[in-house]
């Protein structure tokens, strides 16, 4: 295993993690050696929720949003191009449908080699994902109103 590699295995994981989020002025609010979860207050004053797992050589980063279904059949395909779009737009993280308690969530995520990841890359990859996914929710709600 390689020295980067390392800081993020086992109990290191849970050490790594914090250390990036306080480099960063963060708190991580539910840590194990498997899972991190962060939570923020974006710009538009509503929460976000940022999950971190560890897998082999690769953490997964996902930010739910506030968009979900029932069923895949219920979700319109007008938001999935405005997400496949966005996607194109993207350099950091892209949009997907993750099941979540039996619910189909439009999130935003990203996968990193974890031999990639420092504080710095750390802090792109949650701001990237969190103010992404704010952007969409308060597109939604425009577009409710309307």
């Amino acid at each position: 295993m390689s020295g980067l590699a390392s800081l993020f295995s086992g109990m290191n994981f849970q050490g790594t993690i914090q250390r990036f989020a306080a480099d960063n002025g963060w708190k991580v609010s539910d840590i194990n050696s498997k899972q991190a979860t962060l939570r923020f207050t974006a710009r538009s004053g509503n929460n976000q929720t940022l999950y971190i797992i560890r897998y082999d050589t690769t953490l997964e980063f996902s930010v739910p949003s506030a968009i979900m279904f029932n069923s895949e059949d219920q979700i319109p395909h007008y938001l999935s191009t405005i997400l496949l779009k966005r996607n194109a737009q993207r350099k950091v993280g892209f949009w997907c449908i993750e099941e979540i308690q039996n619910r189909q969530v439009f999130s935003c995520m990203h996968n990193a080699e974890l031999q990639l990841i420092d504080s710095k890359y750390f802090r792109t990859v949650v701001l990237a994902l969190v103010e992404e996914c704010d952007e969409f929710e308060q597109l939604i709600a425009r577009m409710l109103r309307s």
